[in-house]
């Protein structure tokens, strides 16, 4: 199978590294031509708790995004694993405009929302899928270390009608198969949605305090002003996911709180960004919970001013 990863971040590196060695051929799509080129250059370790995987620079294809069309059209993949950050999606969209009339199949795993409808708009006839991960790891220079095992779910986004007859779904469970064979739980999911929406409340609450107040997952817990701050956030997104007839399970404050336990260690994806002077997700998540509220005629006064102080942040980062 022909799998192209867009993004070799930490987590493109991991899921491309890892299909590579399972016997797939990997295409990596980079930002600039200089990151293609070293990614060839020097390959990439993997690095997990019962060993590390060596991918040699012969063995890496990899491109800017700026040539991914011509190449696609010469070679089709099977698969795109699109596993650039929301800010990053309007540039894929703008490299790939030359294959609007194309059917590509797209596992998309973005935080926040937003997204799926804009692709939707630039790839019409393609097969646009839903990637919900709990899979984390850190890339320092050419090694990327595993967090520990997570979960992948996928779940088909849309139909298509074309010459009035459907497009069936082609794929995901092939590509399901693939993933677990490279050593990963991932299967299909009929409530991708509810996961979605899952997603979206715990990335809303967790990344915006850790990047604001530059900690780790775990220490959100260690005094009960962060744990009443996580609560107003939860309370506020609980109410407008409500007013919206979204349910999700009884116990989901639990289970949040159990997922910054978990991952006590981690550093959200939204405090790597300030603490490198990227733009941040904020807009795509604690932004969609505040235009939601605003559809319902509510309001997320915290999320609001969440989304003021991260964007309000020095352009170079935080030290």
């Amino acid at each position: 199978m022909i799998i192209d990863i867009v993004g070799a971040g930490a987590l493109g590196l991991l899921y491309g590294g890892k299909l590579l060695m399972a016997g797939n051929q990997v295409r990596f799509w980079t930002r600039t031509t200089a990151q293609a080129d070293l990614l060839a250059q020097e390959g990439v370790t993997i690095v997990e708790r019962d060993g590390e995987m060596h991918i040699l620079p012969d063995q890496i294809q990899a491109k800017p995004i700026s040539e991914f069309a011509d190449t696609w059209k010469n070679t089709p993949g099977e698969w795109v694993l699109l596993m650039v950050k929301q800010t990053g999606i309007d540039d894929f969209i703008r490299a790939i405009s030359p294959l609007q009339d194309h059917m590509l199949n797209i596992a998309c795993f973005q935080n926040g929302m937003g997204h799926m409808e804009k692709l939707q708009t630039a790839l019409p006839k393609s097969l646009l899928c839903s990637a919900i991960t709990t899979e984390g790891a850190k890339r320092e220079q050419g090694r990327v270390t595993r967090a520990g095992a997570g979960e992948t779910r996928l779940g088909r986004y849309n139909i298509h009608i074309v010459d009035s007859t459907f497009i069936e779904e082609k794929g995901t469970s092939t590509l399901a198969g693939s993933l677990e064979q490279a050593g990963f739980d991932c299967t299909v999911s009929n409530e991708i949605d509810k996961l979605i929406y899952r997603k979206l409340l715990i990335n809303a609450v967790i990344n915006p305090l850790t990047a604001l107040w530059r900690i780790p997952n775990g220490e959100l817990l260690i005094t009960e002003e962060r744990k009443r701050l996580m609560r107003q956030l939860y309370d506020e997104v609980w109410l407008v996911y409500s007013e919206r007839g979204i349910c999700l399970d009884l116990d989901m404050w639990d289970q949040l709180v159990s997922v910054c336990r978990s991952t006590a260690t981690n550093t959200s994806s939204m405090l790597a960004d300030v603490l490198a002077g990227r733009g941040t997700e904020v807009g795509s998540i604690n932004g969609h919970i505040v235009r939601m509220a605003r559809e319902l005629g509510l309001a997320a006064p915290t999320h609001e001013i969440l989304i003021q102080l991260i964007e309000g942040m020095q352009p170079e980062g935080v030290n």
